[in-house]
């Protein structure tokens, strides 16, 4: 009978900055063009709502991973990145044990994350923690930025709000989208208080039908302009019909146009008449999509 060789202990703890090194080294090839997390290593260590784990092997770091309570109920686990010479050994699973231990103390309800359609060793790992899919999502893309006539489409008003509010509860996008929104790739519960900062800020785009009544809603944010590229604008939600959808990003390009952004980031769920309305619209599909997973805790 052969002898099984026996895993290495595996210790997580919170990051420290001489681990940048080391952490930067097994990044450096996470994506063709490298990683993003050189850029926000040391904003992350200085947070005061989020925390960086590391787990090491022998004392070396060998993975990681961040998380964000960006609300008081709700924790936002991001960048899980393991050493490729310390993967299938459980290094992701101890860790993210671990943020949710932490997220719990803090009084944390819900947490959340999101992983690749194409990625089936992370879906299978966070279904053995418990967490289950709650929503898809599309990013799609467009450079086509060209002056467009809609119809039905404005920036929301203060005093619209609680229509927006009412028609969300009732709305099968928002359903399908477990009431989320997006700003680059983290995700938050899209909750009154979140929709009226974004009428609040003007970046909100409301459509109503011929009777008045509020029948689309479209968010929008400029983060991809601070932390990616100059002159590009992200949508954070886009709910209606395929008219609706299809008025609303007219408004949004024109806008776009006018301000003289290049690029439009189309974030949405992953719901058939709004991506129809995006491609429709020049913008392109994604390769895989975002499902973003949730477990109580």
């Amino acid at each position: 009978m052969k002898s099984q060789k026996a895993k290495p202990k595996i210790y997580v703890r919170k990051a420290r900055s001489s681990d940048r090194e080391a952490v930067f080294k097994f990044c450096e090839k996470t994506w063709s063009w490298g990683d993003y997390i050189p850029k926000v290593w040391d904003k992350w260590l200085r947070e005061k709502n989020g925390r960086v784990f590391v787990a090491t092997i022998n004392g070396v770091p060998v993975g990681i991973s961040h998380l964000s309570m960006d609300k008081p109920h709700e924790v936002w686990l991001s960048a899980a990145r393991t050493d490729p010479n310390y993967r299938r050994i459980g290094v992701a699973t101890a860790i993210t044990k671990k943020c949710l231990e932490y997220a719990k103390r803090k009084g944390a309800k819900i947490a959340r994350l999101v992983t690749e359609s194409d990625n089936t060793a992370a879906q299978t790992m966070l279904q053995k923690l418990g967490f289950k899919p709650i929503a898809e999502f599309a990013e799609t893309v467009t450079e086509n930025v060209t002056e467009e006539k809609s119809k039905n489409s404005k920036w929301a008003r203060e005093n619209e709000t609680e229509a927006i509010w009412n028609y969300l509860q009732t709305s099968e996008t928002y359903l399908k989208a477990a009431g989320l929104y997006t700003v680059l790739f983290h995700w938050f519960s899209l909750e009154k208080q979140d929709l009226k900062r974004f009428v609040e800020q003007r970046k909100a785009i409301v459509h109503k039908n011929k009777k008045g009544e509020v029948n689309g809603l479209l968010l929008i944010e400029d983060a991809t302009a601070r932390e990616w590229h100059k002159n590009t604008m992200q949508t954070c939600y886009i709910d209606g019909d395929y008219d609706a959808v299809l008025d609303m990003i007219k408004f949004l390009k024109s806008q776009c146009y006018d301000l003289g952004v290049k690029r439009i980031y189309g974030f949405t769920c992953n719901h058939k008449p709004v991506t129809t309305a995006l491609e429709k619209l020049d913008f392109k599909p994604p390769d895989s999509i975002e499902i973003v997973y949730e477990r109580k805790i």
